[in-house]
């Protein structure tokens, strides 16, 4: 009888890549096609929450999110190199560490009531991903 064994499934760094990086570009579409409805669900109808500098607000973090979309999506079409590819996505670990940490900091200083869910839920998942595949 064959040896048989489990079948494995590495991901591919580049795959990891460019979920990450379709996942942070919706998100910075969504918080830029209308900074305002975005501030309203997650603020209510809170004073300032209408525009100026609380719409402009949202629109630079999605940008933010974006670039950082932008920039797996480019990585994942051009290196080539399997540990240059795991440094990246440890790197989209620690960032997303940060920007999770930086949303816990704002609940528990008081500047938010509620932690919206689908951050609760996003950046955890993608900090996953980006850890399986790299150290896959």
């Amino acid at each position: 009888m064959k040896n048989q064994t489990a079948p494995t499934w590495d991901m591919e760094y580049t795959l990891a890549m460019q979920i990450v990086g379709v996942i942070m570009i919706l998100i910075g579409i969504m918080k830029n096609k209308d900074p305002v409805e975005f501030n309203r669900g997650i603020f209510g109808d809170a004073e300032g929450v209408d525009g100026g500098p609380a719409a402009s607000m949202r629109m630079l973090i999605g940008g933010a999110f974006a670039a950082i979309g932008s920039m797996n999506l480019y990585c994942s079409f051009n290196v080539e190199d399997a540990a240059a590819g795991e440094a990246i996505l440890m790197g989209n670990v620690i960032g997303l560490a940060v920007i999770y940490a930086t949303l816990i900091g704002a609940k528990l200083r008081g500047f938010l009531e509620n932690i919206p869910v689908p951050p609760l839920v996003i950046f955890p998942v993608l900090m996953v991903v980006c850890l399986y595949s790299a150290m896959g």
